[in-house]
């Protein structure tokens, strides 16, 4: 990983730095304390397309086999935490209601989910979601939705 990368904000819209908010849960150095934690530690994994964290952190009851989170015409643009029913460092459980926005194909697209969390043996884990998700197309001369401040059309297109 670049050291410019964790002197940065963290993807996961925390307005912390890469290496005080989410990088020390991802690389192992630390463990997420809540599931809020833990999910913006995921949403962070698939903006780097990291495979190996994304099935670590998931519930061993409901880990799929494999996982393909590479995928080059998404590029992922916010997170935004609406909600957090317990998940806290006392709790065995926990809910994380939040959006996250993409860019796929000429489409901003937005992703609500409802992420439910469990504890195994004092860690936590993503148990599964409920999903919902809207797709809109972009128009070339549309503000690019990167925040870049640019035309579509001269951005991301």
């Amino acid at each position: 990983m670049e050291d410019t990368k964790l002197h940065q904000l963290c993807p996961c819209c925390s307005a912390k730095l890469f290496s005080d908010c989410c990088h020390p849960i991802i690389q192992d150095q630390s463990q997420a304390k809540t599931a809020e934690q833990l999910m913006r530690s995921r949403y962070t994994a698939f903006t780097q397309a990291n495979d190996k964290y994304l099935m670590d952190s998931w519930a061993r009851k409901t880990r799929p086999e494999t996982i393909h989170s590479e995928d080059d015409t998404i590029r992922w643009l916010s997170l935004e935490i609406l909600e957090c029913n317990d998940g806290m460092a006392n709790d065995e459980d926990g809910s994380v209601r939040f959006t996250a926005r993409f860019l796929s194909s000429g489409h901003i697209c937005s992703l609500h989910e409802k992420s439910s969390f469990i504890k195994e043996d004092g860690l936590w884990y993503y148990l599964d979601g409920e999903t919902q998700s809207k797709t809109a197309k972009v128009g070339r001369n549309a503000p690019c939705p990167c925040g870049s401040g640019k035309k579509y059309k001269r951005c991301c297109c």
